[in-house]
């Protein structure tokens, strides 16, 4: 028998005698709780997914499905089991981390029965009824599971649905939003639906004018003496008092008022009284934000995206929007109060720096070790009209410790940056769509980074023109100037070091280019309706480089080919785009599911016949094939094979996907993961120097590499510090027979070889 078969069948005898001493906490006469089931009649077509949350008493947590360490944390900490009692803090760090043993109480399981019957009843079930049974277990009668045995019957349907309003103006913008009239006649009675509608009614009126209307005002009249499982249903919108009936209120007067009321100065502009104290701020600039107007209806909505606009300017420490109702007119007065935040400020950020790979050339088993210093400046409302400027400079050193000497200094990065940020789209501002945008900025960035190394230096020059919208659950940038200029030099004593082939790659990786033209991101997500079940979408939608370049040499010179050049530089010509899809589903309180599917394209055409190496696409490293460094993968099921320099591995398509089972270890402190990794890159089309490297449909699913792992998350509130250990399951540069590594797990050092550690910050994804 092997040694790594004798360690699992220990960790399996250990977790069996384990689970028999959980009686020893459980008192004499108690039964400690292992599970719960509702047995009812099943109803095709109705969601009742959530009835189990109804249930008040649960069994202690588990961890993997199985195991109960909270519970066994407990027995050893409270008890003393398998601690020696010389070790007190030991039993109390365990005791702490502990959960106690969740025992049957029969007052928590009427609880439940009635919260369960209370849930079908909202459901439409009127005349369900719900028991219980407690049933020990065969072999331990001090466990036992809880059935909740339910009798649905049938449920009641909506025969008739009308609406008792008083006001005209109401009912006639019930009449003209007909379409999205949650209830219906002929429904199922779901109360869920009544509050939807309720709910719906609210914010339709608030919108409209109403703006001392809520939902209080609204109530339900259900008849169920009509016809057997029928109701009939009345929603009644009442008066503010027996005389007074709901009007339309519209906005009379705004004040804007800026910090301090001391020495005021008073100016109106577009119809806004603004009151200035010790800042001063252009009036246009902030009416730009503030989207509603004297004499306007009144809308929420408005007040909202308000409210999110001038928060989005980076100006103000508070925001607060008062509204003052005068009831004798139904107007309103709006007071906008702005507490802006300090003008300059300046951070200092010094950091170390380890990394697992020497330069963006070659990948090596050897770490980096260094330090870096980040400085940044934010001067605030820089002309008067809401700017802000931010420059930043970066300064890294790095060395890299060897087994055959004492280090040496092998890279050397500086970064200057600079940007000028304007609350608002400038030019489209006055365009009719803009209002209905938020958090919207322009940004013009300019950049400079230095990167030397003991195998080449690079300089590289970005600059940017982008606008940054939000609407609803929508995130937009669009880049429509684009112009970087990348100057790269490789030493010629490393290129020598290296066959032709690689030399080739290396030479199209780091040499001179300009990449030009316009790029659109795009952000989605609805975290913030559903928090239990989620998805998250991220993509560089579009990005084009080269096209106006390539037009005016078409149109002006007679030069056909590639290698054009502007002002002696190439100048990169390529369409490229990416997605990055997530789903969440939150299982319980600590349990959740995490799924990522991510995918992209580049090709180069025209003027180009390779990808230039910042646009390229990798996997490997903390958030992709985590058993594996980044960049040494692929393409496809490329395998180096005469290089002692293994150079990076890039690619013009990427396909990678993860799953990972999260669960809570310490609540609120340690959390673990088990995940799964699949993923490759492969080149656009055939290259003769990486064979196999290009994308075919009739082989490329035969090319993912493939790892699973476990995982490690501390929760330090403000940041998560993350570690994972990833084991290679499948490894595409093998030939086809041997790709399945992990059928040799049990050779000596294979753990060793085809693992990874990975330390980050933050989630993978």
């Amino acid at each position: 028998m092997n040694t790594k078969l004798k360690y699992c069948l220990t960790i399996y005898c250990f977790l069996s005698l384990t689970a028999c001493h959980i009686a020893r906490i459980v008192p004499e006469g108690d039964q400690l709780l292992v599970g719960n089931k509702i047995i009812r009649n099943d109803i095709h077509g109705i969601d009742l997914s959530e009835e189990k949350n109804n249930i008040k008493q649960k069994p202690n947590r588990k961890l993997l499905g199985f195991i109960k360490f909270h519970l066994w944390a407990y027995q050893y900490g409270n008890k003393g089991l398998g601690i020696q009692k010389k070790q007190p803090p030991l039993r109390r760090f365990a005791e702490k981390i502990g959960e106690a043993p969740v025992l049957i109480d029969s007052n928590k399981l009427q609880i439940s029965a009635q919260k369960l019957n209370e849930y079908y009843f909202g459901k439409g079930y009127l005349n369900n009824s719900v028991d219980f049974i407690v049933q020990p277990k065969r072999f331990y009668k001090s466990r036992a599971k809880v059935n909740y045995v339910v009798d649905l019957q049938n449920h009641f349907n909506i025969r008739k649905l009308n609406y008792n309003i008083d006001s005209k103006a109401m009912r006639s913008l019930i009449a003209s939003t007909s379409s999205d009239q949650i209830l219906k006649s002929g429904q199922r009675l779901d109360f869920e639906n009544l509050e939807n509608e309720r709910s719906r009614i609210t914010g339709l009126f608030r919108n409209n004018g109403f703006y001392t209307f809520n939902s209080s005002f609204i109530d339900y009249d259900i008849d169920t003496t009509i016809n057997a499982y029928e109701v009939d249903v009345v929603l009644n919108i009442r008066k503010i008092s027996t005389d007074v009936n709901h009007q339309p209120n519209y906005i009379k007067q705004i004040i804007v008022k800026i910090d301090d009321q001391n020495n005021i100065d008073s100016l109106e502009y577009d119809g806004i009284q603004f009151l200035e104290g010790s800042s001063y701020i252009n009036p246009n600039t902030l009416a730009k934000n503030i989207i509603f107007r004297k004499g306007d209806v009144y809308k929420s909505d408005l007040i909202q995206k308000t409210y999110a606009n001038l928060l989005s300017m980076g100006l103000f420490d508070f925001v607060t929007i008062r509204l003052k109702n005068d009831t004798a007119e139904n107007q309103l007065i709006a007071e906008v109060i702005l507490q802006t935040t300090p003008k300059h400020d300046f951070t200092w950020e010094p950091q170390t720096i380890y990394t697992d790979r020497s330069d963006v050339v070659q990948s090596t088993s050897d770490q980096n070790f260094g330090i870096a210093s980040n400085i940044r400046l934010n001067n605030r409302n820089v002309f008067g009209n809401g700017e802000s400027f931010v420059i930043s400079s970066l300064t890294a050193i790095e060395t890299q410790i060897r087994k055959d000497n004492n280090g040496s200094l092998n890279g050397f990065r500086q970064s200057v940056n600079a940007e000028l940020k304007f609350p608002s789209l400038i030019y489209f501002e006055r365009n009719k769509f803009s209002p209905s945008l938020t958090k919207k900025t322009t940004k013009i960035n300019a950049s400079f980074l230095h990167d030397r190394n003991v195998n080449f230096t690079r300089n590289v020059i970005p600059f940017n023109l982008t606008y940054a919208f939000t609407k609803n659950n929508w995130s937009m940038g669009i880049t429509p100037l684009r112009l970087s200029i990348n100057q790269a030099r490789i030493e010629p004593d490393f290129l020598k070091t290296l066959d032709d082939n690689a030399q080739f790659y290396t030479s199209q990786l780091l040499t001179n280019n300009i990449i030009s033209g316009p790029k659109v991101t795009l952000n989605w997500s609805n975290r913030w309706q559903n928090k239990k079940s989620y998805w998250q979408v991220r993509s560089n939608a579009l990005e084009l480089s080269g096209n106006l370049a390539s037009l005016y040499f078409d149109q002006f010179t007679q030069k056909k080919g590639v290698n054009k050049e502007i002002l002696g530089v190439k100048y990169s010509q390529f369409v490229r785009s990416d997605i990055d899809v997530v789903y969440t589903f939150i299982w319980d309180e600590n349990n959740a599911l995490a799924y990522r599917v991510n995918g992209g394209i580049g090709v180069p055409y025209g003027n180009t016949e390779f990808l230039p190496f910042e646009r390229r696409f990798f996997v490997g490293g903390v958030n992709s094939l985590r058993a594996w460094r980044p960049r040494t993968v692929g393409p496809g099921s490329y395998r180096d094979s005469t290089n002692n320099i293994t150079i990076e591995k890039t690619g013009e398509i990427l396909l990678q996907g993860s799953a990972e089972y999260r669960f809570d270890i310490i609540d609120k402190r340690i959390d673990g993961a088990i995940f799964l990794d699949v993923g490759n890159i492969w080149n656009y089309k055939e290259d003769a120097n990486f064979q196999n490297g290009e994308f075919k449909f009739d082989r490329f699913y035969k090319e993912f590499a493939i790892n699973s792992g476990i995982g490690l998350r501390f929760d330090f509130s403000y940041i998560v510090f993350r570690i994972d250990w990833g084991i290679s399951l499948h490894d595409p540069s093998l030939p086809e027979e041997d790709r399945w590594v992990i059928k040799y797990f049990s050779d000596n050092r294979w753990i060793f070889d085809n693992t990874a550690v990975n330390f980050a910050i933050g989630y993978p994804f």
